[in-house]
């Protein structure tokens, strides 16, 4: 594999934000807390600017190059950042330059894999305006539509094509005006690693097909957590111009302190979350899935850098939900995605352009020295599709309020966890 390299920062500065907490915490130690804390009293950040940053990097990415030889990247935050880097320029000029998509069947995707490719994963459905927005193009041809996966391969006339794989689970093509030669070149660059997909492996066969599997995991360590609700309360009272220490506050019934300002209310709740419910007549908004994805970014980022770790908070999810986008961030630590029993690490609501409500799980973790033992991913993997057909073995940092984590394999199925999924 090609030695990775320190991103560059204008490209890639990664989503700050925040996560899980201890439920042991009630109200009534937020009450004891807070109860003389004046904040200042700021208005929201600019809602004008329009630059964009990579709220997400891929799970996982897969470089095959001549004869189906694959180098494979994930659970290493360096490598895949660096990777995204040196593929942006191309990524820019494929999806600012794509027609028209056509359905294409799996079977076809499965067949383009095994060819030089570039291979980009991540894991939930992704408005595709978003990722074209991170690369600073637009992408008008494909309107709302979601990815999840993505690849680039050898089109006609020595351009580009594009495939991916949509929300709905169907599979597409667009045709492109970028330059294969271009994109040959940096495939050339990386050496192959062993990484191949469970398709190719007759063993895995009862796997998901499209799993990649990699030969040797990079060294992941065991984490340490902590939690700071104070300092997360506080930068969100000062984003929004809440008074902590107002006369106004008052305790509900179940212990959740609530503190009304101007433009929303601020909620301390009683499992250790914090919220912001915006009201009144100056509301954030912001016109498309991309702009919502980057402003609730921005604000989670200013919110998170009051008392973070070593982790960083990545996009994790956008649904639509009776009109409302919903949108998820996770912690991530090393490449490996933190699970927190109580929810995502953050969520953003935006109903009709503007922004309703901002959740945030304040939780910060760093990496100790000890190495985690865990068992090979092939081994992993085949245990997964034993268990059921089309299952995937995932590695997370489970986080159920414990002070040490150790990094474990789940079982997923169309990404979702498969114990969660079947209570």
């Amino acid at each position: 594999m090609k030695r990775f390299k320190e991103p560059l920062k204008t490209l890639l500065i990664l989503l700050l934000t925040a996560s899980a907490v201890f439920l042991a915490w009630k109200g009534s130690l937020f009450s004891a807390f807070f109860p003389e804390i004046k904040s200042a009293v700021t208005a929201p950040p600019e809602q004008d600017e329009q630059s964009f940053t990579a709220a997400v990097l891929p799970m996982t990415a897969a470089v095959t190059g001549p004869g189906g030889m694959c180098c494979g990247v994930k659970y290493d935050a360096s490598a895949m950042a660096e990777l995204y880097e040196g593929f942006s320029a191309i990524l820019s000029e494929t999806l600012g330059s794509a027609e028209e998509p056509a359905v294409i069947s799996r079977v076809v995707w499965q067949d383009r894999l095994q060819e030089e490719s570039l291979f980009l994963d991540y894991g939930f459905p992704l408005p595709i305006s978003a990722l074209a927005a991170w690369v600073g193009v637009e992408a008008d041809w494909a309107g709302k539509e979601t990815g999840s996966a993505f690849l680039l391969d050898h089109g006609s006339a020595g351009t580009v094509r594009l495939s991916y794989r949509a929300g709905d689970g169907r599979y597409f093509q667009c045709p492109t005006a970028a330059s294969w030669n271009t994109l040959r070149s940096i495939l050339e660059e990386y050496r192959p690693n062993g990484a191949v997909f469970a398709f190719e492996i007759p063993e895995l066969r009862s796997c998901d097909p499209f799993l990649l599997v990699l030969e040797q995991l990079p060294p992941l360590h065991r984490v340490q957590a902590s939690y700071d609700p104070a300092a997360a309360a506080r930068a969100f009272a000062e984003l929004f111009g809440v008074n902590l220490g107002g006369q106004s506050r008052y305790k509900e019934a179940d212990g959740t302190m609530v503190y009304p300002g101007d433009n929303g209310v601020l909620r301390l709740w009683a499992d250790g979350s914090i919220s912001y419910a915006a009201a009144g007549d100056n509301p954030i908004t912001a016109r498309s899935a991309a702009e919502q994805i980057e402003k609730a970014r921005r604000l989670l980022a200013a919110i998170h850098a009051s008392y973070a770790g070593e982790e960083r908070m990545e996009l994790s999810g956008a649904e639509e939900e009776s009109g409302d986008l919903v949108l998820s961030f996770s912690y991530v630590l090393g490449g490996v995605r933190l699970d927190i029993s109580a929810g995502p690490a953050a969520r953003a609501t935006w109903r009709e352009g503007k922004l309703t409500e901002l959740l945030i799980r304040p939780r910060s973790y760093r990496e100790t020295e000890t190495l985690s033992d865990l068992l090979p991913e092939k081994q992993a993997a085949a245990a997964a599709g034993s268990i059921r057909r089309g299952a995937a073995a995932r590695l997370i940092l489970p986080d159920g309020g414990e002070g040490r984590l150790e990094p474990t394999w789940i079982v997923t199925v169309d990404g979702r966890n498969l114990w969660i999924q079947e209570d």
